[in-house]
């Protein structure tokens, strides 16, 4: 499961770390703790159209991008916000069987990234990690969706909603004993596969992120940290650098697993 996240580059870091030809010019700015339904970095390549010098030739590539997107996946066929579930994860089992991920999961995938996320053990102490490579930034897989906004005119430029969702898979390692799902991973080698729409959306290319996946989570720092991240009464969200501060661990009792070293 990733239900919070960090990110603290800006886009211009991301650009670099990403290989980013074109940016959004509204893209929301650094956050300690992002919560679903906020407006999130997503990284997508996505056709750039004919160009005047190919009139009548093929189309340009696709052209690797920053955007904005809420943070819930909207299928075309919502009516509403609030019409049928907006997953802000999308379970990796899924994605060619679910009507909700199939043609996303088909051309429309994204990498989000994240400095790290937030997680915590699923029972006794309920200690809280932040979960984070020792430098740089995360790719974790996702899939968007265009969804159309209904009532807004044609001309409307808010008329499109961008919306994305991170893909999860069954836990492992450092990771199992505290959540049964975690981040689908992907290495750097990976990311133009993932991304370019002309990839096959099918078994191969899932097969070889899952693989691929675990060796960026064996890498993976697990610092210890208050529960200052999961609030969301009015009032008592934070977003600010000290969420990360490291605490003392909480020793497991009798009936858990230990969290490895």
């Amino acid at each position: 499961m990733c239900g919070r996240y960090v990110l603290t580059a800006d886009g211009s870091d991301l650009v670099e770390w990403f290989g980013v030809g074109t940016v959004d010019n509204d893209l929301p700015g650094p956050s300690y703790n992002i919560t679903p339904s906020q407006r999130v970095v997503i990284v997508a390549e996505t056709g750039s159209g004919r160009s005047l010098s190919t009139v009548g030739g093929p189309p340009d590539p696709p052209v690797r991008r920053l955007l904005g997107a809420r943070w819930g996946l909207v299928p075309p066929f919502a009516k509403s916000l609030t019409d049928g579930p907006t997953p802000f994860n999308a379970r990796s089992e899924k994605l060619m069987t679910s009507g909700l991920y199939r043609a996303p999961y088909a051309r429309r995938r994204a990498i989000v990234p994240a400095s790290g996320f937030y997680e915590r053990r699923r029972t006794g102490d309920r200690q809280s990690y932040y979960i984070h490579p020792a430098d740089g930034v995360l790719g974790l897989a996702g899939l968007y969706d265009w969804w159309r906004v209904p009532g807004l005119a044609d001309d409307d430029p808010a008329r499109w909603l961008l919306s994305a969702t991170i893909v999860t898979r069954d836990a492992g390692g450092r990771m199992a004993p505290i959540h049964d799902r975690e981040p689908l991973y992907l290495p750097p080698d990976l990311w133009a596969d993932w991304l370019d729409p002309a990839t096959p959306g099918g078994p191969e290319l899932l097969a070889m992120a899952l693989d691929a996946g675990r060796t960026v989570a064996d890498a993976l720092d697990f610092t210890p940290v208050g529960p200052g991240w999961l609030s969301t009464r009015p009032g008592s969200y934070r977003d600010d650098p000290e969420l990360l501060t490291p605490v003392p661990p909480v020793a497991p009792t009798d009936d858990q697993m230990a969290l490895p070293q």
